[in-house]
């Protein structure tokens, strides 16, 4: 019979990709294209599909947790003018009832869910904070390491790939 309805796991931070902003990724990029490909595959009557952009996992603050209980510095992204990325992590196991919830939910259908944890966003500042008070520490020293040294990385990565194709 085959596939009927899709559900994509796909990420917040393809808004950037939407939007144009300079400090989008590649692979927000394509995130986006395949994205707009499910969305004509069900504009055309050949699938549905559900996105669920989850605004950020616990999973990935993990080594920054350890980091900062340490008492090390907080490390994150410096989008430029004083302003960097935030977000509302949720947890894997929530995450995965989103993720079966689509399937069930009619309404889910045709449709993008952003979807993040139970409180509103926070900076990465005050991720960092957070952690620390959770450790029993201090607010940790914090290091903005400005979106442009990323891009510089994946720009040499793909250079990299380029060449030794």
């Amino acid at each position: 019979c085959g596939c009927r309805h899709f559900v994509l796991l796909s990420a917040i931070c393809v808004r950037s990709a939407e939007r144009q902003e300079p400090h989008a990724l590649h692979f927000q990029d394509c995130k986006l294209r395949v994205e707009e490909q499910l969305r004509a595959l069900a504009a055309a009557g050949v699938l549905s599909h559900s996105i669920v952009r989850p605004t950020a996992f616990f999973k990935s603050v993990c080594n920054q947790f350890e980091r900062v209980a340490e008492g090390g510095r907080f490390t994150y992204f410096d989008l430029g003018g004083g302003r960097c990325i935030r977000s509302n992590p949720i947890s894997e196991r929530d995450l995965a009832a989103a993720l079966v919830d689509t399937i069930a939910e009619p309404a889910r259908r045709n449709s993008v869910w952003q979807i993040g944890g139970p409180n509103r966003p926070l900076s990465k500042i005050e991720q960092g904070a957070l952690m620390a008070a959770a450790a029993g520490r201090p607010p940790p020293a914090t290091v903005g390491v400005p979106i442009g040294v990323l891009h510089a990385v994946v720009g040499a990565l793909e250079l990299l790939a380029r060449l030794t194709r």
